[in-house]
């Protein structure tokens, strides 16, 4: 627009010089009295100034089609301004009675509806765009001259971004081309990094451009008081080539930088790659409405059938859609785990702090009206019992007003202590309002200053506090920005409202109280104070610039391995001093940070879960007994304890396919241990409280930032919410990302995801994946957001890495006579060849094969998940140490030691006369111990697993419970003579002792199995006089065809004997 500017102006001295022309011959003209115009004359100038001033305004409005409609608005009165400016100065410079220019011209835009193109001329417009690629594609594999022309070659690179990368806006690729040429200028390392990890060898693995680039409005990086956003671009094969041929003429000292625009390289391109009537109809359509004429031409992509691109991922690439990539220094830590060396923090004490929370008793009255509570501050009425001091400007002095103020505050303390939490929020607010206007006064501001900002965002603040049912006490950081962002949504209303008032009356207002840019410094003030005196977070969208619309992104995410070390420092919590008060709320951080993680809740929704809002019938039909729950749902919803930000953020999450197995049962047996003390005492119905008690919203984001702080050091930006931010991310790549993409970046399985598509999409749906469109607002729902959009500008960091993912294996040949010409290689094999391959394998492409940061694969395993022991079921905490979840839990680890000689000993029977004080041998079979899990995992029933579980909870068994006695003398006889041979157990008796271990197994274990299980002896009692005195016995169900269940039973005991320090001790 500047430029516009610059020629606008000469024309406006054109055209006054002109005017002093016509002013002059006229005067020449009359017959009498030269200094004075007769009327007519002077009408008659008017018409000529008024046609030459229409003149002028044509050529603005043919100069700015390019422009945003408040581009033009804004350049036309610039012009309209300059002309003024000229005509004061003429006026000035004549004689009053000479001629005065009467023209003062004010241009009322009239906002037109947009116009909206019919399908029929967007898909000619996307034909057309076919056959230019078509025809680019040819010219390329073939011919690709004029190498040594600079701006012919930016074009074409260009070119091949808007083509086969999809990027055809022009401000992002003006950033790129910058970027590029400045790596290539200044001999830096390109800002890029390959899509997929580094262990794919044999698949096409893209190159990915890490830019940014500038956006008032939108974006996560701040710098110099300019807003950036950072995007990825996939730089195509033919990018790449052109990059490097560049690189080479700056090595031969030839010019290789881009002297003119992208628009204009891209118009010299065209005209010398060819005259085919496709590529003349693009440089006509480029030259009459610039970029406009690449709209569509993402179509190209999406129509073609070898990609797989659909329309959400299509309008995100064409910037139509708000996104951000996370900045450079996020996306090394998050994907190649690179940070700084972090120093120890040290005397760094975490405070807890807990609160017990009250059920908000609701009345008809509070439902009917809007705001059923006096607003003191704001209150403007009298009450018929009682007279209220109004507050007036012009009759009550100063101290009158401060008196007054003071005698609200007063007031409102009083009434915060009998208040409901409704109106306990707004007495709140009103205090910290209170607070801020004699803060303001201590300042040496005048009263009517001070009112007047109180004035600019007052009741829209007192309203929102209402409206959203929010506690400013328990805020986070984005519950502030939402806040602050749906003011200055108000203020720019009220500005486009005052606006249009001032434009019917011809008049512009000069109150700047009244406009979004006071209110948005006022509302930063205010903030300001809050976080001096009530401790409230630092927001981003205030501290940042000035802007009147402004959002700032907080693009973070959290890997699996980062989460692992999060989770790693708060089990280091239990070491302080002051753990044994806190272990149990710990337990449910942990739980906390699991469901925000994989579920994406926010720290509210999740720190108010209550026991009803789980929806799973085992609990309430089965009493909470069953070990492995088909599904856990919770339902996200207004409770007594907290409101949900909006209607749609009312959702039912299931947890099944949003956890691991592992994670699974830990949540399911946390579950049940609060459903047990739930039904003895219901008043006690928060998920996550200790003794009625939970951990303050503030706290956990403390403990949270904090815990960071030890990880990555001061000023990451990392807080809770940060992991809804990544449960988003994780989504979106499990849900809508190739194998390699799940592979590479997620901790999920490509088994799990598949069954995760077919549970949340439509097992009809995912055949048809690659078009069907509501799997994105799948997404925006799990989120609890009405559309897909909110989504994307506030949480997705990775929908450029996805689109990269369906559009870049499209074959890029090229004749190897091009290579030839462009570097003098010869002996490429084949006449024609695909770039993908090519640069892939050709180490002298240095831009690829440049040291990028290596994207890590992610592994389930390096994220290790540990809840407090007492939690877990020894067989639990086994298979956690077996899965290298829990190395460093001491007593699982003799467990296993324990399993793996029994094992060995009942199995093989080289080893049968191992004894117990082998314990920790080398040469204990690891796999005979995985072969009897497998087969015991495998004869269990869905209903029978809680006894495999739980065997060793005496409590469970309230009926025909064995005495210790006879329980030790079976596990010991079978410890010490049993023998597992296929699916039998077997003893040999050989004396009266052998025949007295045997009876000693029988009668412990019969009394143990219950109604359902029976012990089916074969050969005894025992014959001693016979050849064959080897006791068989098994352990059949009385239902189910009399199953053999031996190895599983056998298993159960295993269990129970590697727990009995006190039955290992005598034996040993």
């Amino acid at each position: 627009m500047q430029k516009i500017k610059e020629l606008i102006k000469p024309q406006l001295d054109d055209l006054f010089v002109d005017i002093h022309k016509l002013v002059k011959k006229s005067l020449d003209r009359q017959p009498s009295s030269p200094e004075v115009l007769t009327k007519d004359m002077q009408q008659k100038l008017d018409q000529q100034i008024a046609e030459k001033w229409h003149d002028i305004k044509d050529s603005v409005d043919c100069l700015s089609q390019k422009l945003s409609r408040d581009e033009q608005s804004k350049l036309m009165q610039f012009t309209e301004d300059e002309f003024n400016k000229r005509r004061r100065q003429f006026n000035q410079n004549v004689d009053k009675k000479s001629y005065r220019i009467k023209l003062n011209p004010h241009t009322k835009r009239i906002v037109l509806p947009r116009k909206i193109e019919s399908t029929e001329s967007r898909l000619k417009q996307g034909q057309l765009h076919a056959q230019v690629l078509n025809e680019l594609k040819r010219y390329w594999k073939d011919s690709l001259g004029y190498w040594d022309d600079p701006e012919y070659l930016w074009g074409n690179l260009c070119l091949s971004l808007i083509y086969i990368s999809g990027c055809a806006d022009q401000q992002h690729l003006a950033a790129i081309q910058k970027q590029l040429q400045d790596t290539i200028e200044f001999g830096k390392d390109l800002n890029c990094f390959k899509l997929y990890h580094l262990d794919y060898k044999k698949i096409t693995n893209p190159l990915l451009l890490h830019y940014r680039v500038e956006n008032s409005q939108y974006g996560n990086d701040v710098e110099q008081r300019k807003l950036y956003q950072w995007r990825h671009v996939f730089l195509n094969p033919y990018a790449q080539l052109i990059l490097q041929y560049l690189k080479r003429l700056k090595a031969i000292q030839k010019e290789y930088r881009l002297q003119q625009s992208v628009e204009d390289c891209i118009l010299e391109s065209l005209s010398k790659i060819g005259q085919k009537k496709s590529l003349v109809h693009l440089q006509y359509q480029i030259k009459r409405r610039g970029f406009l004429a690449f709209n569509d031409v993402q179509m190209v992509l999406e129509f073609n059938p070898k990609l797989s691109l659909d329309i959400f991922l299509s309008n995100v690439l064409q910037q139509e859609i708000n996104t951000v990539a996370l900045r450079p220094s996020e996306s090394r830590l998050v994907w190649s785990d690179e940070r700084d060396q972090v120093v120890e923090l040290a005397n760094l004490t975490i405070q807890f702090e807990q609160e017990q929370l009250h059920n908000e008793v609701r009345t008809a009255h509070r439902q009917l009206q809007t705001i059923p509570y006096e607003l003191m501050l704001f209150n403007q009425k009298k009450s018929r019992g009682q007279k209220v001091e109004c507050l007036d400007k012009k009759k009550n002095k100063e101290k009158q007003t401060l008196r007054y103020w003071q005698e609200i505050r007063h007031a409102l303390e009083e009434k915060i202590f009998v208040a409901n939490i409704e109106e306990e929020s707004l007495i709140e607010a009103q205090l910290r309002l209170i607070d801020w206007l004699f803060h303001l006064k201590n300042k040496g501001l005048q009263l009517s200053t001070i009112e007047n900002y109180l004035g600019s965002f007052g009741k829209e603040f007192i309203f929102e506090i209402w409206l959203n049912k929010l506690d400013l006490r328990q805020q986070s950081v984005d519950d502030y920005e939402d806040l602050y962002r749906q003011l200055l949504k108000y203020s720019s209303e009220r500005d486009e409202q005052a606006a249009q008032r001032e434009a019917v009356k011809g008049k512009t207002s000069n109150k700047m109280h009244q406009t979004a840019q006071y209110r948005f410094g006022r509302l930063k003030d205010f903030h300001q104070f809050c976080q001096e005196k009530y401790d409230a977070p630092e927001v981003w969208v205030l501290h940042n610039s000035n802007f009147k619309h402004l959002q700032i992104c907080n693009a973070r995410l959290v890997s699996p391995l980062l989460f692992g070390k999060l989770l790693e420092k708060l089990e280091s919590l239990s070491q302080e001093p002051t753990a044994l008060e806190w272990v149990d709320h710990l337990t449910c951080l942990k739980l906390m940070y699991l469901m925000s993680y994989r579920t994406g809740l926010r720290l509210n929704e999740v720190r108010c879960l209550k026991i009803q809002d789980i929806i799973c019938p085992e609990l309430l039909f089965k009493d909470g007994k069953s070990s492995i729950f088909n599904n856990i749902t919770l339902h996200i919803r207004d409770n007594s304890y907290r409101r949900l930000k909006t209607q749609s953020a009312n959702r039912q999450l299931p947890l099944k396919i949003a956890l691991s197995e592992d994670e699974f049962l830990i949540v399911q047996r946390y579950i049940q241990h609060r459903y047990e003390q739930y039904l003895v005492n219901q008043k006690d119905d928060l998920l996550f409280s200790v003794n009625h008690r939970v951990l303050t919203d503030q706290c956990v984001s403390k403990i949270t930032v904090d815990l960071f702080n030890r990880i990555l050091g001061m000023h990451h930006g990392f807080s809770f919410h940060t992991l809804r931010h990544s449960a988003a991310n994780y989504l979106a790549i499990t849900l809508l990302g190739s194998k390699e993409m799940i592979k590479t970046y997620t901790d999920c399985s490509w088994v799990k995801a598949k069954k995760m598509r077919d549970l949340l999409f439509g097992v009809k749906a995912c055949s048809d994946e690659d078009i069907i469109q509501h799997k994105w607002q799948v997404i925006a729902a799990w989120m609890g957001h009405s559309s897909i959009e909110q989504t994307a500008s506030n949480y997705l960091h990775v929908l450029d890495l996805l689109a990269v993912d369906r559009i870049y294996n499209s074959p890029c040949i090229i004749s190897n006579k091009v290579i030839e010409q462009f570097f003098g290689l010869v002996n490429l094999g084949a006449e024609h060849i695909d770039l993908n391959r090519y640069i892939q394998q050709q180490k002298w492409f240095d831009f690829y094969h440049q040291r990028t940061q290596p994207v890590m694969e992610v592994n389930r395993q390096e994220m290790k998940f540990n809840i407090k022991t007492s939690y877990l079921t020894p067989y639990e905490r086994l298979i956690n140490y077996r899965d290298g979840r829990s190395r460093e839990d001491t007593k699982s680890h003799e467990w296993m030691q324990r399993c793996l000689l029994m094992s060995t000993k009942w199995m093989d029977p080289k080893k049968f006369k191992l004894k117990t004080d082998n314990v920790n041998r080398e040469d204990l079979d690891v796999g005979l111990f995985e072969e009897l899990y497998r087969k015991a995992k495998k004869l269990s029933l869905s209903d029978e697993i809680n006894i495999l579980l739980d065997l060793h909870y005496q409590e469970d068994k309230k009926q025909d419970t064995p005495t210790e006695k006879s329980t030790v003398n079976a596990l010991k006889a079978l410890l010490l003579f049993g023998k597992l041979r296929k699916n039998f157990l077997h003893f040999q008796c050989r004396d009266k002792d052998d025949e007295q271990q045997i009876g000693n197994f029988i009668a412990g274990i019969e009394p143990m199995l219950g109604d359902h299980l029976y012990l089916d002896k074969q050969n005894y009692p025992v014959n001693r006089g016979a050849p064959e005195r080897t006791v068989q016995l098994s352990f059949l169900r009385r239902t189910l065809g009399k199953k053999n269940i031996t190895i599983l039973v056998i298993f159960r005991l295993m269990l129970k004997i590697m727990q009995e320090d006190k039955l290992w001790l005598k034996i040993a």
